[in-house]
């Protein structure tokens, strides 16, 4: 009997460990949409990167290539914490966002109005700082889910 209480007693514990947010929460630089994206694109020989940096809210950032129309690189990036997208080709490329809105719970997506160019032998790179603010500290626009996962 003491063998059989002892046995619930750590499946109940495994339970409740595992139905914790913060054991099943997703981690910071993961691609947690990669099969509805391209494979990544890098090129190893430019020592480039976007850099984000995001201070409130978790969020999806999606580096798309302005002449292509499609994705590269995606991460997922925790709140208070930083990503740096490394090994951007040559090219012009704007960010997309996702993240859930914290009172409606739906989804959102928006697109950076303007691009960032890397060119050929070119190092270094942007970095983008997320701040929460009443009126936005970006310029972008609403974009569709159809749109953002291209």
């Amino acid at each position: 009997m003491l063998f059989r209480n002892s046995v619930f007693h750590l499946l109940l514990i495994c339970c409740l460990a595992l139905s914790f947010d913060g054991l099943s929460q997703y981690h910071t630089g993961q691609r947690v949409f990669s099969s509805k994206f391209p494979t990544e694109t890098k090129d190893y020989q430019q020592d480039t990167y976007v850099k984000i940096e995001n201070s409130s809210g978790d969020i999806i950032v999606a580096i798309e290539n302005v002449r292509t129309g499609k994705t590269i690189q995606h991460a997922y990036i925790l709140s208070n914490d930083a990503y740096e997208f490394k090994y951007i080709p040559v090219g012009r490329y704007v960010c997309k966002y996702m993240w859930t809105d914290p009172i409606t719970g739906r989804r959102m997506f928006e697109k950076d109005n303007s691009y960032m160019e890397f060119k050929p032998d070119e190092y270094g790179g942007y970095v983008i700082t997320l701040q929460e603010t009443e009126y936005g500290n970006l310029d972008q626009s609403r974009i569709d889910e159809d749109d953002f996962f291209q």
